[in-house]
């Protein structure tokens, strides 16, 4: 069984104190900031990268989106992201969203998908897909809206991801082939993750394992499935 974690800041070291044999199977995108990228793109244990510049580092970041712009053509780079906009910590909204819109350009101009952090700011980011009519799909990581929430973004067709903290009734509402799963910052594993996630839709962990798997086959054509 392959499992997904699509979004992490931290992949587990194979040398880790955990079963090996649970890990063997699990695929990471590691989530990192431009000069970031530098220090970990040579570490065996991180294949595949996420890239973008945070919402809450977004002032003065043009000579990080300078660079981001130099390296996102790299092929381990699968997403751009996490980029976005948050009402309640960060500069100027103003000042996240001309960052955000630059990333949501590059990801059209390198046909990536783009990881969305948002927070208090659907309404902006509605209005911003609206504008520029993405063809690449956008993934709100770490959802843990209200039905209602998650209805409205699916009607303008973004995808999710879920992490250990989620509202049961809203991922009931998201349709498999639009669902991934994630670590984030958490220290629980992916393999648990999996198992909540699917133990709230009343699936099977195979189940689940294997759509996710399709639906990452499709939204990120650059990484290897084995």
């Amino acid at each position: 069984m392959d499992l997904y974690d699509i979004h992490t800041h931290d992949a587990p070291s194979p040398n880790s104190d955990d079963d090996e044999s649970l890990r063997q199977n699990i695929s990471y995108i590691v989530n990192v900031y431009p000069l970031g990228f530098e220090y970990a793109k040579d570490n065996e244990n991180y294949p595949w990268f996420s890239c973008g510049i945070h919402p809450w580092y977004s002032e003065d970041a043009e000579p990080q989106l300078k660079f981001l712009k130099e390296i996102a053509g790299d092929p381990r780079i699968v997403a751009i992201g996490e980029a976005g906009l948050d009402k309640l910590k960060g500069p100027d909204l103003k000042i996240q969203q001309t960052i955000f819109e630059q990333q949501v350009q590059l990801s059209e101009q390198l046909q990536k998908p783009l990881i969305i952090h948002c927070v208090k700011a659907w309404e902006e980011l509605l209005h911003i897909k609206k504008l520029y009519k993405p063809r690449q799909p956008w993934i709100i990581h770490g959802y843990k809206g209200k039905v209602e929430l998650a209805k409205q973004l699916l009607s303008h067709g973004f995808l999710f991801s879920i992490n250990e903290r989620f509202n049961d009734d809203a991922i009931r509402e998201i349709p498999l082939d639009r669902l991934f799963c994630e670590t984030d910052i958490s220290e629980t594993s992916i393999e648990d993750i999996y198992n909540e996630v699917a133990k709230t839709l009343d699936i099977s962990v195979d189940v689940l394992a294997s759509q996710i798997a399709e639906n990452v086959k499709k939204t990120f054509p650059l990484l290897s499935i084995s």
